[in-house]
């Protein structure tokens, strides 16, 4: 078994940073390369059940546009091998306030992530 490295850690950190840029900044294209092509997202939005594809996600990012007022915080749950999961809580994004538990993959040396599941604080 090999250990994890300091720099799985922190390229794990880089995708999430990536997810909050995009977020504050209102472009989901600075999002696209730390997200793998297939990625999926689940949870409830405004009380609704949300499954699909993170192209939603996307949209919503840059309709809503650039929130400089979002404060965020990253958890590194676990890293295994090939397989990471962190908490993502984002606070004032556009008035919301979320909690994202994120899976991520190493495809091709390169973390990336694989599925967003997420609570919505009403």
């Amino acid at each position: 078994m090999e250990k994890i490295k300091v720099s799985d850690y922190e390229e794990v950190l880089a995708a999430a940073a990536k997810y909050i840029e995009a977020c504050k900044e209102g472009k989901s294209d600075i999002m696209k390369p730390a997200v793998t092509d297939n990625a999926l997202m689940y949870g409830y939005l405004n009380g609704e059940y949300y499954h699909g594809s993170i192209e939603a996600l996307y949209g919503a990012v840059d309709a809503f546009g650039p929130a400089p007022e979002t404060k965020a915080r990253v958890d590194v749950l676990s890293i295994e091998g090939t397989a990471a999961a962190v908490r993502v809580t984002l606070e004032d994004w556009h008035g919301l306030a979320f909690t994202d538990f994120h899976t991520l993959i190493k495809e091709d040396g390169q973390w990336k992530i694989l599925a967003k599941v997420f609570h919505q604080y009403l």
